[in-house]
């Protein structure tokens, strides 16, 4: 029995929907093939390299300015040698004289022989005549109950903590440096007696973190601890960078992270959920620039009103970096943005109108909070993008790809502990392998760590 004309025309109307849908996903992976650290949010380890071109069409390099190394000042010179020569090197005479210029300097630094320097600590051990009871003398003040003394165990965790030198890599370049064997279960050993060491000053950068009234940055990444998914949080400014490991990405996460209900202080952030209720509140441009360069990359009406903001956000993070390096004053900037800020409104609310649907849910997202773009422009000191939070936390990423996370709740504390204090040291420009050092003297004296910064009071 042949079909009617209206099964025919369903069946029409079905293929022609299936068609659409088909070519919709399509276009959906795609876009999602096409995805890198320029148009996403995705990291770059994550992009495709492509080949290297060929040597005849690569562009030039240009060359880079050289720079004199700065002279050591005379109390770092540990000896002189002066060169002298017996013959002219052109025509072999013994006729030569100084001509009275001033002499060719290099200074060259050299290391020295090293050695591990081995005590042996004879702990007598007594017995009392009044109760019977047997003793043993103690260790003198600093000195921990370890096969290993400070400054090595300083070195060891700064090898595998801060420079994330794989475990094995660490002995092996400990023992080419001193000659000392270490195990490798000493490591962890050593790692969670640091951690501990470390804890007071862990707690004095927390405190002023969240206490201080400087803007802040904040972030969170994954990681991994015994197989399960967790998430690396992380609140920093321009003196101090503090981090926590979390099971949860969530508003309560972040609560343990602050260590109180509610985030008063200035702050920039990407636009999860989580921050949204802060005060003074500045959304990464930087996210919103790669994404709308996602867009840009599309067809149809999303391509013109996607780059078109990505231009935009770009030109105003472009102007403010120009007030920040001098080249332009305040005022200047101020004109200049206003300009910028009434022709994203522009695009914002023609992608909420003609754009396809997911374009049009973020442009009436960000028209809802529009003013959280330019936070910027009115509190001093506050950037438009995030990428100090993403700096910042790069370093536990790279950590995470190499050593897949964490397997224990100590090791966990010592990646908080360890990666904390390294980076706010590097920030206040310490020594990070002295002060750990210092650090584990102290907590074997039985004292408080010193302060990195007695301005700060951390």
């Amino acid at each position: 029995m042949k079909p009617t004309y209206e099964e025919l025309e369903a069946e029409v109307r079905h293929l022609r929907e299936l068609l659409k849908q088909a070519l919709e996903k399509i276009a959906q992976l795609e876009e999602q093939l096409k995805r890198n650290s320029k148009n996403s949010s995705k990291p770059p380890s994550t992009d495709q390299k492509s080949n290297t071109p060929d040597a005849e069409s690569k562009k030039a390099r240009d060359s880079r300015a050289g720079k004199a190394r700065l002279s050591f000042p005379p109390d770092k010179i540990d000896s002189h040698v002066q060169c002298n020569q017996e013959n002219c090197p052109h025509c072999g005479s013994s006729k030569i004289q100084l001509s009275g210029r001033s002499p060719e300097i290099l200074q060259q630094a050299e290391l020295p022989e090293i050695k591990a320097v081995i005590t042996e600590f004879q702990l007598q051990k007594y017995r009392c005549n009044e109760c019977g009871k047997n003793s043993t003398a103690s260790l003198p003040p600093g000195i921990p109950d370890s096969a290993f003394g400070p400054k090595l165990m300083g070195l060891l965790v700064t090898l595998t903590g801060v420079l994330h030198v794989a475990k094995r890599e660490a002995i092996q370049l400990i023992k080419d440096l001193y000659d000392v064997d270490m195990g490798v279960g000493s490591v962890p050993n050593v790692e969670e007696r640091v951690a501990v060491a470390l804890d007071p000053v862990y707690d004095r950068i927390h405190k002023f973190v969240v206490e201080h009234a400087f803007c802040t940055h904040f972030d969170e990444t994954g990681w991994r601890d015994r197989g399960k998914r967790h998430f690396v949080w992380l609140a920093t400014c321009q003196q101090a960078a503090v981090y926590r490991i979390d099971r949860n990405r969530s508003a309560a996460a972040f609560k343990r992270l602050i260590g109180q209900e509610t985030w008063t202080a200035p702050a920039v952030t990407d636009r999860y959920a989580v921050y949204s209720s802060f005060k003074d509140h500045q959304f990464c441009l930087a996210h919103l620039i790669r994404e709308f360069k996602g867009y840009g990359e599309r067809e149809g009406p999303d391509k013109s009103i996607g780059l078109a903001l990505e231009n935009e956000l770009r030109l105003s993070c472009r102007v403010h970096r120009e007030y920040r390096e001098g080249k332009i004053p305040l005022v200047q900037r101020n004109r200049r943005l206003g300009a910028r800020k009434r022709r994203v409104e522009y695009w914002l609310e023609d992608g909420l109108a003609n754009g396809s649907d997911a374009l049009a849910k973020i442009c009436g997202t960000l028209l809802e909070d529009f003013q959280k773009l330019w936070t910027f422009t009115r509190i001093l000191g506050m950037e438009p993008t995030n990428n100090m939070a993403e700096r910042d936390l790069r370093k536990l990423v790279i950590w995470r790809r190499r050593s897949y996370g964490t397997r224990s709740n100590r090791g966990k504390k010592f990646v908080e502990r360890v990666t904390t204090v390294a980076q706010t040291l590097r920030k206040q420009g310490r020594n990070v392998l002295h002060f750990i050092q210092e650090a584990i003297e102290c907590f074997y004296s039985q004292v408080l760590p010193p302060l990195i910064s007695e301005a700060m009071g951390f």
